[in-house]
């Protein structure tokens, strides 16, 4: 059965272009998913024929047309008030009403978080969604941060509902085995941290999650938690830098690579090969999007930035997601883990 993702397809710095050539990429790899793209039908149209789809995926490229756009500079509630036309809305609408299954966005992340909030509502139980970013760890594998900017007020509960969700995520995604769940924190210690990182950690303690306790900032990137839960104006930041560091470093390896161009050529390939391993790695890119966790419903993030590989790995992130049922998971999971709804 086709599973269907439907496309902000005006979001993002290089929208409608790296949009539609990202959604025929994303069809040409994967034989049984359509894409829905929403925004300006004839800019729509007119980048499809540019990218010459086949009439097979032609044919599973459907236009929906919504006549405005949210910008990021605007206010989420304001743009989604003021602009009921906006191709964000339009696509929360049509998963809202059975036409996908899930949604892709590359705009503004506040607007995409307040359309597929108000239009699905959360989780029973869940209080607060959050956004799960995957990060490369040293051990090879992956591990999910969460919240990484959708909740900057947390509650011990919100942070205990992200461990949940997220250890389904890794588990059903990254492909982790019992994930362990750590707390970020500016130290090990039982008593280190805030109140709302004491708090939070009595309701893990109480949990059925495989808790490993506080993390500190240096050990994200180690691997010893497959899921870390943080307050998103933490995670955030945390993002950023990930994503600075990325390129600074990525930018010294460009230039020891041109050093050694005129060198031997089994150096230079093997430098080649390493420095497209790492990129794989560590670009965002190559993963496409985040999920919003706790929506009733798909909505991947994906970077403002994003070109037409980005899209591309995210529609088809998007597809996986169903596919493995991991909301489904999720509701199973929130039900058995308990809600606390009468904790703070």
């Amino acid at each position: 059965m086709t599973t269907r993702i439907a496309l902000d397809a005006m979001g993002g710095d290089h929208a409608p272009q790296a949009t539609v050539r990202g959604a025929v990429d994303a069809v040409r790899r994967d034989a049984e998913l359509s894409v829905l793209l929403v925004g300006d039908e004839a800019a729509l149209r007119a980048e499809l024929d540019a990218a010459g789809p086949s009439s097979d995926e032609r044919a599973r490229l459907e236009v929906q047309h919504a006549s405005q756009n949210i910008t990021c500079e605007e206010s989420p509630v304001e743009g989604l008030r003021s602009k009921p036309d906006s191709s964000i809305k339009r696509a929360c609408e049509a998963v809202a009403r059975g036409r996908a299954e899930g949604l892709v966005a590359a705009g503004s992340t506040g607007a995409a978080v307040a359309a597929a909030t108000l239009n699905w509502k959360l989780i029973p139980g869940v209080r607060r969604a959050g956004i799960a970013v995957t990060l490369p760890n040293r051990k090879g594998g992956y591990t999910v941060l969460c919240d990484a900017g959708a909740n900057i007020s947390c509650k011990p509960l919100h942070l205990y509902h992200y461990g949940i969700m997220g250890s389904v995520y890794a588990k059903s995604m990254c492909g982790a085995v019992a994930p362990k769940v750590g707390l970020l924190n500016v130290g090990s210690e039982e008593a280190k941290g805030n109140e709302l990182v004491r708090e939070t950690k009595k309701l893990f303690d109480g949990s059925r999650l495989n808790f490993a306790g506080h993390i500190e900032g240096n050990e994200v990137f180690e691997g010893e938690a497959d899921v870390v839960v943080c307050e998103g104006f933490v995670g955030n930041v945390v993002l950023k830098v990930a994503e600075g560091l990325f390129e600074a470093f990525s930018g010294a390896l460009k230039g020891a690579m041109q050093e050694v161009q005129s060198g031997d050529p089994g150096v230079v390939r093997t430098l080649g090969d390493f420095l497209d391993r790492f990129r794989r790695r560590m670009d965002y890119a190559e993963q496409g999007g985040a999920p919003l966790l706790g929506v009733n419903g798909l909505c991947l993030i994906a970077h403002g930035r994003s070109d037409a590989r980005a899209i591309r790995n995210a529609l088809l992130l998007g597809a996986r997601f169903t596919r493995q049922r991991v909301l489904q998971k999720m509701y199973d999971e929130l039900k058995a883990g308990g809600s606390h709804e009468d904790v703070a």
